[in-house]
């Protein structure tokens, strides 16, 4: 829960008393370790100094993100970085590489950050939005004709916490003065550059004079828009959707998209790959929802904003996958080298050496005569192996048809090579010249799997 109960008494409440008030609501039910994101600024700082009050067990650690915009941006990382020493708080501040050259830019980057730390501390994030944040945010996104999904804005369901979501600017504005707290004030927000500047200074002001009751009203289509959401995720996790170790990739029973309206999926189907941290658009949407009735097990579409969807079908029956595209294999780098140390890593792949010989016979393992040149690289069309079964040799695709590996895995498996010749494509099959007989002392053993399956 992110904000006080409607019924909460704040009018005559002291700032310090509503910000624990709604700190203890907001941290209710919350498991786990925390990660602040602290900019610097009023709200940020506030939300520091509240937590490092009143809930300071809770505080994996402070993550700061200097933008390298200018002057400002250095600054305010730095004063962050002291206060929370000064607090006795672990700090991670890291500096943008490159300076992004829009809004969008500067929230990737962030973004890219924080989600990095937290999963370093196995924590969540926590902001410091607030009231005054979802209202600027919900009017933007009705400008640019957002749909119920949009509308929900910094309020929809998320792993992130909010706990000022509820409370407005003004509120921490007169804790932060109270405590005597340092803040730095970000020039941008005085920037009429970009529309959230725009919509903040200009266009919310002239409606408030015209119609004191737009800001209330559109905060509840936010919270109803939030709401709707939530039920949607809840249908959702009643479903039997799975969703891999690492977030990439969720399989969901065909019959949960089939068994509903068009205008059913087109609700759906967003929800699954926001799930998987793609964010589906109108265009990617209406594709999806022409591809649910395709029935054609292995058949897949890409769709913009980078998610793959396929049909195909396992143990648990015909299933879709939602895929957030991974970069092009090509990018990996190839090994070439002896089969005396295999690498360790390949892609998302791991090779293990083993001590001994498998007892049983198993494609996920293979035994090599040691210092023989090696090469492993990604699977490419067209390979073909020589196997007791085809010693003239055929197509590996055919391999993985019978082994049941989704087209979509197939760029990303590795393949290793002897002489030039595929000798071992990792729990699928191995070649005729694969020296796996029993009784050879010389031999070196490996386990190749998957590292986040």
């Amino acid at each position: 829960m992110d904000r006080l109960p409607p019924e909460f008494p704040t009018d005559d409440i002291a700032p310090g008393d509503l910000l624990r008030a709604v700190l203890d609501v907001a941290l209710q039910g919350v498991d786990g370790p925390l990660v602040l994101a602290v900019s610097g600024g009023r709200d940020s700082m506030a939300l520091l100094h509240a937590m490092a009050r009143w809930a300071p067990g809770r505080i994996a650690a402070v993550a700061t993100f200097d933008h390298a915009t200018g002057s400002y941006a250095t600054e305010a990382a730095s004063l962050v970085a002291a206060q929370a020493r000064r607090l006795g708080l672990t700090v991670v501040r890291e500096r943008a590489r490159a300076t992004g050259r829009s809004e969008a830019a500067w929230r990737d980057a962030r973004w890219s950050f924080l989600r990095r730390v937290a999963r370093g501390f196995k924590a969540r994030v926590v902001t410091a939005h607030t009231r005054d944040d979802q209202l600027e945010t919900i009017v933007m996104r009705a400008l640019r004709s957002s749909g119920a999904r949009g509308l929900a804005a910094l309020a929809a369901p998320t792993s992130v916490l909010r706990p000022w979501l509820g409370v407005s600017r003004a509120e921490l504005a007169r804790w932060v003065e109270s405590e005597g707290l340092s803040y730095l004030e970000d020039p941008m927000n005085a920037s009429r550059d970009f529309l959230r500047g725009r919509v903040r200074h200009e266009l919310l002001p002239a409606i408030a004079q015209a119609a004191p009751a737009f800001a209330e009203a559109m905060l509840a289509i936010g919270e109803r828009a939030a709401q709707w959401r939530r039920d949607v995720e809840r249908h959702l996790d009643s479903c039997g959707v799975s969703l891999n170790a690492d977030g990439t990739r969720l399989t969901v029973p065909t019959r949960v998209l089939e068994q509903t309206t068009a205008e059913g999926q087109a609700v759906l189907w967003p929800a699954l790959c926001a799930r998987v941290g793609v964010t589906l658009n109108a265009n990617g949407t209406r594709e999806a929802v022409r591809f649910t009735m395709s029935r054609r097990s292995g058949a897949h579409i890409s769709l913009a904003g980078g998610a793959t969807i396929a049909r195909r079908r396992d143990a648990r029956g015909e299933l879709f996958e939602v895929r957030r595209d991974a970069p092009h294999h090509a990018t990996w780098t190839v090994y070439d080298g002896s089969s005396d140390a295999l690498p360790p890593r390949f892609g998302r792949w791991r090779f293990r050496r083993l001590g001994v010989e498998p007892l049983a016979k198993d494609a996920w393992c293979i035994g090599l005569p040691a210092a023989t040149p090696v090469v492993v690289r990604p699977w490419k069309e067209g390979d073909r192996i020589r196997t007791a079964g085809a010693p003239a040799g055929r197509r590996v695709t055919r391999y993985f048809t019978e082994s049941r590996v989704p087209v979509l895995d197939r760029p990303f498996w590795p393949v290793l090579l002897v002489e030039g010749e595929p000798l071992w494509i990792p729990g699928v099959c191995r070649g005729l010249a694969a020296p796996s007989r029993p009784g050879r002392p010389e031999l070196i053993w490996y386990r190749c799997e998957r590292e986040f399956d």
